[in-house]
């Protein structure tokens, strides 16, 4: 995230804060931002609130009353209501800070620019905690897709229970048996001592709440319990055929857990993924 504070009338920088690395020349940046917003005053009659550019995206919020413009950046994964919300919240702490100081320099930023870095401070620890709900958001996203796939498994258990006769039940268990061995062979699978946490066994099938979320890699942890997740619907398939499947999936409620969960599978980008499994259409 960068975040400017700017004079909006001569476009003079107040305050410029980088948590991202980049060679730009913050004053000429400033200076951009500033005549990039003029513009769209004087062509649109309106003041700029975001655009996409340079791999990022930008965010702006004029004050006119104190004639100051906000303006963050940041990937172009952030949502715009984030950044939105996250630059209010500086503006509101910049102008209860300073509006005093406005007031005794007669409406005027202009001066000693030093009386405003110990602002940086306040911004330095807002972006302290956001970084840390981000993160906890993140752990509790990977909590749900955890539990998604523990459940989806807890159902293709049902369905070897209850479906099969011992000899299909024991066949199909002998090949998840050495997919999952086979995984478990592939270095980058050793390199993430967490996946050790993903246990299969004949008696006792798949494992997966003991990960510890903090110490392991979300996308790693996720690529796996997919190749983990795929290899067993693809071992029914060719056991028992994609028709007498598809029965199952149906009958052991797996589609109705698929659809009533489906908000919760788009949010964790897991909606496609599903459908395209357990519908068989690869």
């Amino acid at each position: 995230m960068i975040i400017w504070i700017l004079n909006s009338e001569s476009g003079i920088k107040i305050l410029y804060k980088s948590f991202l690395k980049t060679d730009a020349d913050e004053d000429i940046v400033s200076g951009f931002l500033t005549a990039f917003h003029h513009f769209s005053i004087e062509e649109f009659h309106q003041s700029l609130e975001s655009i996409e550019m340079g791999g990022l995206k930008w965010i702006y919020i004029l004050e006119p009353k104190f004639k100051l413009l906000f303006v963050v950046a940041d990937v172009k994964e952030v949502k715009t209501e984030i950044l939105r919300g996250r630059l209010d919240v500086l503006k509101v702490a910049f102008l209860k800070e300073f509006e005093k100081i406005w007031i005794k320099k007669k409406k005027s930023w202009d001066g000693n620019m030093n009386v405003y870095m110990p602002f940086l401070k306040v911004i330095e620890d807002y972006y302290g905690q956001w970084e840390e709900v981000e993160s906890l958001n993140q752990v509790a996203d990977f909590f749900d897709i955890l539990g998604v796939f523990q459940q989806i498994f807890i159902l293709l258990r049902n369905i070897l229970e209850k479906k099969m006769y011992t000899k299909s039940k024991d066949l199909i268990l002998d090949r998840i048996q050495k997919v999952y061995n086979k995984f478990k062979k592939e270095e980058e699978y050793k390199s993430q001592p967490e996946l050790e946490n993903i246990t299969f066994s004949k008696e006792s099938w798949f494992n997966i709440i003991d990960i510890n979320l903090l110490k392991c890699e979300k996308e790693v942890i996720t690529k796996y319990l997919k190749l983990f997740l795929q290899g067993t619907v693809s071992i029914l398939k060719e056991v028992k055929g994609k028709n007498l499947c598809l029965k199952y999936f149906d009958e052991e409620r797996v589609y109705s857990y698929i659809y009533n969960n489906m908000g919760l599978l788009k949010d964790l980008n897991l909606d496609m993924f599903f459908l395209e499994l357990f519908l068989l259409i690869k």
